[in-house]
């Protein structure tokens, strides 16, 4: 489908509103919908236009992917090494990484829901599909739903009783067909492949694994573990030798998203970071879904804040390993009416992909929260009401001084515009 005013072509999921029978059809799209919302930002995964729902269909808007099936470029490009394969597999598990960190579980991984974003040499990998993902944080009840695709499920998914790691072991199958070009796990029917699967029973010893790196092997076999608990994890899988760009441990630890988009917005002035409690304040349930449920895997009590200990606690769930010093340093920063812990707002408001803060519609919404008159302008008075709201110590003289760039006492659009779009260079690592 084309764009009427800009021309500009997106990809658009029709799904008709009659197949939607049950409540859990209906939630599983809305689902579809927030994790949408929830991964925006990443390079490597398709993009969320907009959702909307017509009198018969509902239609989920994405980012155009033109390149074809990553596979196929594979097989035209010849000459693909151990090096190549390295490398593609490197940015498929960087995303995996991504959205685990995020709470997110995709649960139908395979060589198809790789593209290609464009026809370029070299076009970006993206993965897309995210139809049958779920929200699921560690220390949660395991999913129990039968899905995904037969070549490519997990042991524990025909026990219905599974977490984050049927990625993994879907990560570990597309590996195998990468360096090999068939599946470890093939039969004639369905059954077949389920016996094999849950045997765990592979080959690498015929042809090609004779000449396949002993390294590339020891990966393989450790993705494709029986028992979750053995299997590695997204984090663990881009330390191996293998997958690392040059082979050697890298220098600094792969960092929680979480804890990065955190980091980011403590580097933020404290209008701007207003500006992201408005927009968290505005924007749809959908659009915060998955955050919500990211926040409240931190808020172990239910208490509708999170502390020290719990922030400490969540993150070291998520292999981010930070000392106390370290968190009650970011805390600080996040902690915008000093309260001593993270409230539902501040929580949505610091971990805003870039995507969402750098949206325009969002940023008219956050903009439109403060303008209260619809003057188009955020007065005095007006940026009074919202620090007041959020319980900020601050002197709304001085805060409006620091964004009021033309100096006639207010703040325009293009000059809150230009404040919640700058760059924030991060005050710590």
């Amino acid at each position: 489908m084309s764009h009427k005013v800009t021309g500009k072509k997106y990809a658009c999921k029709s799904i008709s509103k009659r197949k939607l029978i049950s409540k859990d059809e209906i939630d599983d799209v809305r689902r579809e919908i927030s994790v949408l919302h929830h991964l925006s930002g990443h390079p490597n995964i398709v993009g969320l236009v907009q959702a909307f729902e017509g009198s018969k269909h509902i239609y989920i808007v994405m980012d155009l992917c033109t390149g074809g099936e990553l596979f196929d470029r594979i097989v035209e490009r010849g000459n693909y090494t151990e090096q190549d394969a390295a490398a593609v597999f490197r940015t498929m598990i960087k995303s995996c990484q991504y959205w685990h960190s995020l709470g997110v579980v995709h649960r139908d991984l395979k060589p198809e829901n790789f593209v290609l974003k464009t026809k370029d040499y070299d076009a970006p990998i993206m993965a897309i599909d995210f139809g049958l993902s779920a929200y699921w944080e560690p220390g949660q009840p395991p999913m129990d739903i039968f899905c995904g695709s037969a070549f490519y499920m997990a042991p524990e998914i025909f026990n219905k009783k599974y977490d984050a790691g049927v990625d993994i072991w879907a990560c570990g199958v597309i590996l195998y067909i990468l360096l090999s070009g068939a599946p470890p796990f093939i039969a004639d029917t369905d059954k077949g492949i389920q016996d094999m699967i849950l045997a765990c029973k592979y080959d690498l010893a015929a042809s090609p694994w004779p000449k396949i790196s002993a390294s590339a092997k020891d990966l393989i076999r450790k993705m494709l573990m029986k028992k979750p608990k053995d299997r590695l994890t997204a984090e663990e899988v881009l330390n191996h030798p293998w997958v690392r760009e040059d082979g050697d441990a890298p220098a600094t630890k792969i960092e929680d998203e979480v804890l990065s988009r955190m980091k980011n917005f403590s580097a933020m002035n404290k209008f701007k970071k207003l500006g992201l409690m408005a927009m968290a304040r505005t924007m749809t349930k959908e659009e915060i879904l998955g955050l919500k449920e990211l926040f409240q895997s931190f808020d172990e009590d239910g208490s509708g804040t999170v502390t020290i200990k719990e922030f400490q606690k969540g993150l070291a769930k998520k292999g981010t390993s930070t000392t106390a010093a370290e968190v009650q340093q970011l805390l600080n920063t996040i902690d915008v009416d000093a309260s001593g812990e993270i409230d539902y707002q501040e929580f949505i408001a610091s971990t805003l992909s870039a995507a969402k803060f750098n949206s325009e519609e969002n940023i008219a919404r956050a903009f439109a929260y403060f303008d209260t008159d619809n003057s188009g302008y955020i007065t005095v008075d007006e940026l009074k009401k919202v620090i007041k709201e959020n319980n900020v110590d601050v002197d709304a003289t001085n805060f409006l001084d620091e964004v009021d760039k033309n100096n006639d006492g207010r703040v325009d659009y293009d000059e809150f515009l230009a404040m919640m779009t700058k760059e924030d260079k991060p005050k710590f690592r």
